[in-house]
């Protein structure tokens, strides 16, 4: 009897491992990677693939990092937190006029200490609207209707959607350069 419960335990435990949703698999790269953005390149990993970034020094810091192949599109979102943890004393010096001469005089001064948390995470989903159509891409190969409309997207910038495992949605922008490059990633081999 014990090992017919442990057995339909693990049983409904593998079941239920297998059914978790399938997500956007992180970037194979950095905000920091030295690589050429928004060209196309062969990767020996990837094949034909171009890496894109957007990144703004406000809203926390984040860093948006994708990678666009045939094989899949990979995203990894980074953001920074900050905690004040202290301050401590830095000693500073100024100019300043005594008895009609200017002298150098030495003041201490009290800076923050913060402590920085780095947090990264990848979509469930990534939304397309491409020429009037809705697309979604969620894992794995890139569809052939979604290559097809991505192929065929509009010059400029592109905004699509970032859907979260809890829901909430994120809308950011892929630089023009690497839509342009689209054309190339995941045009029909002819």
């Amino acid at each position: 009897m014990k090992k017919q419960v442990l057995a339909f335990g693990l049983g409904i435990g593998f079941a239920l491992m297998g059914s978790t949703a399938e997500a956007v698999q992180p970037a194979p790269i950095d905000g920091n990677a030295k690589v050429q953005w928004s060209k196309v390149i062969s990767d020996p990993f990837d094949g034909v693939v171009v890496y894109d970034k957007n990144f703004s020094p406000s809203d926390h810091g984040f860093v948006f990092v994708t990678s666009w192949s045939k094989g899949s599109i990979r995203a990894t979102y980074t953001w920074y937190e900050s905690d004040l943890v202290g301050y401590k004393t830095v000693w500073r010096t100024r100019w300043v006029e005594k008895k009609g001469k200017k002298v150098e005089e030495s003041y201490s001064q009290q800076e923050p200490i913060y402590h920085y948390t780095r947090f990264d995470e990848t979509p469930k989903a990534i939304l397309f609207a491409v020429n009037g159509q809705l697309y979604t891409y969620e894992d794995g190969a890139v569809e052939p209707e979604l290559a097809t409309a991505l192929a065929s997207a509009p010059p400029g910038n592109m905004r699509i959607r970032l859907v979260w495992e809890n829901g909430k949605t994120k809308d950011i922008e892929v630089g023009k350069g690497t839509v342009e490059a689209w054309k190339v990633v995941f045009r029909e081999k002819t």
